[in-house]
């Protein structure tokens, strides 16, 4: 996993400096962990029924497939206070601006990714627009499989620490690429 592990690194390093511009205080991305995993055992540190909000980014170009970012429910609306600049745990329900600013967030996530990719490889990707969701992780990564027209049967699994100062909490990004794609990476 040398590839994948030198390209996870640059990126995470890339996504902390995007979001240290974006929020205007120091963020620190780091990886806790990653592995490939089958599509159907993709839990590992996530209950399937878990609510998140899910940031997800479809890509097409010389590759076909797309990254989730998943936050869980709590470190969403905590995410979201500071990025709206409001007092911690004065988010309850997200509205379209605190929408936007994770939308955001998870572009720039997945999105810095996509370029390392796209760089090491010498390959075209080009990124779609953002999509959001808010229901059980399992029911977002039910669609976007339904919704991928390629086979996916195995997705690459990182576990995300995020340390936006003071807050720290951890999201997971999943990158889906049909599986000749995914060798060639690892």
């Amino acid at each position: 996993m040398l590839k994948s592990q030198e390209i996870i690194r640059e990126a995470a390093m890339s996504a902390s400096k995007a979001l240290s511009k974006l929020t205007d205080v120091p963020v620190a991305v780091g990886i806790h962990q990653s592995n490939l995993l089958s599509v159907k055992n993709l839990q590992p540190g996530l209950n399937p029924e878990e609510l998140v909000v899910g940031i997800y980014l479809p890509v097409a170009g010389e590759i076909l497939g797309g990254a989730l970012l998943a936050i869980p429910k709590k470190d969403a609306f905590m995410l979201s206070d500071l990025l709206g600049g409001k007092d911690s745990g004065t988010t309850r329900k997200l509205n379209e601006l605190d929408i936007s600013a994770l939308k955001e967030v998870g572009n720039i996530v997945c999105g810095t990714y996509f370029s390392v990719l796209a760089n090491k490889m010498k390959i075209r990707i080009i990124e779609q627009l953002p999509n959001y969701s808010y229901d059980m992780f399992g029911a977002i990564v039910s669609q976007i499989l339904a919704d991928l027209t390629q086979t996916a049967g195995k997705a690459l699994f990182v576990e995300m620490e995020f340390v936006f100062s003071p807050i720290f909490f951890r999201a997971y990004y999943l990158l889906f690429l049909n599986s000749s794609e995914l060798e060639e990476l690892l």
